[in-house]
């Protein structure tokens, strides 16, 4: 009986998949110089059957340092970036590493990254930057050492909103303040034309509206479909401080919404007394009427507010 000849063969194959990296495959296959379909299938199964899966691949890697900067391992963040993990990778949520440890407040993380050469103004995702996300949770630390490697201050995500909006929307004073004194716009609109002011008196962030005030912001700025004010929303939401703040500073006591609602309307449909007085003595117009034609008199639901717009309007 004939030896079969054949020759020793070593091959690696890799194998490239979408977000998987590379697996690597090892194998000695003996290739007869004869081959049937049937030893050649035989060969095949022999070779899938010793391909060895990394237990982590480059990507998973790449995955494992966003979840470490989320989580604020800085060990692990660390030694990830000794095995030269990508400091620029995105993860499988669309942040990068200094995104997603600056969204969470690591500043530590945030200082490692910064030093060996993170980007700091990618958008991978919606627009957002590694400077919103802090902003957005006012992390007013961290913003400050973005901002200081070159953080872009006035970029827009998706909607239009910037950092600035994040921290006056949330209530974030120091994170506006450090935002401003990088020179933020203070008047940039989201899609609905809603400004950092417009969202800071809202929810009622009094110091947030003087310094916005004092940067000039506009102070009758009108929001694009329900043509609100500051001015309007800061009485709905009974911030009589605030209403105070943007009187002094040239808001217009009468505008009237799309729907025809004025600040002494929503004031009184709300029952915030201080605010109603506070309008009458600037002078409002306690006549004026809303597109269903109720005046301030007839949307107020209190008693006592009825009273005194009725006796306001019995005296002139």
């Amino acid at each position: 009986m004939k030896h079969i000849q054949g020759k020793l063969n070593t091959r690696l194959f890799s194998v490239n998949e979408a977000n998987s990296g590379y697996f690597h495959i090892q194998s000695i296959l003996f290739v007869k110089q004869k081959n049937s379909r049937a030893l050649l299938f035989t060969w095949v199964i022999l070779a899938l059957s010793l391909i060895t899966f990394p237990t982590t691949s480059y990507a998973n890697e790449g995955d494992d340092l966003v979840q470490a900067a989320q989580t604020g391992n800085l060990l692990k963040v660390h030694s990830l970036l000794m095995k030269g993990v990508n400091i620029n990778q995105i993860g499988s949520k669309g942040k990068t590493p200094l995104m997603a440890s600056s969204g969470e407040g690591h500043m530590e993380v945030v200082k490692v990254l910064l030093d060996n050469g993170a980007k700091v103004n990618l958008r991978p995702k919606k627009g957002f930057t590694s400077l919103m996300l802090a902003s957005l949770k006012g992390h007013t630390v961290i913003v400050d050492a973005l901002l200081a490697k070159g953080a872009e201050v006035n970029h827009e995500a998706k909607g239009g909103f910037t950092a600035l909006i994040f921290a006056a929307l949330h209530g974030h004073t120091g994170t506006v303040d450090a935002l401003l004194k990088k020179d933020a716009k203070v008047d940039q609109q989201t899609r609905d034309g809603f400004t950092a002011l417009v969202f800071a008196s809202q929810g009622g962030h009094g110091k947030i509206v003087k310094a916005l005030l004092d940067k000039g912001a506009e102070v009758n700025h009108q929001t694009k479909n329900a043509v609100t004010t500051a001015l309007v929303l800061a009485s709905e939401g009974g911030h009589g401080e605030i209403v105070k703040d943007l009187l002094d500073n040239g808001a217009k006591i009468d505008h009237q919404t799309k729907k025809g609602y004025t600040a002494l309307m929503k004031a009184s449909q709300y029952g915030y007394t201080e605010i109603v007085l506070t309008l009458m003595d600037r002078g409002a117009n306690l006549n004026l009427k809303n597109i269903h034609g109720a005046t301030a008199e007839k949307l107020a639901r209190q008693p006592h507010i009825t009273t005194i717009l009725k006796a306001s309007s019995a005296t002139k």
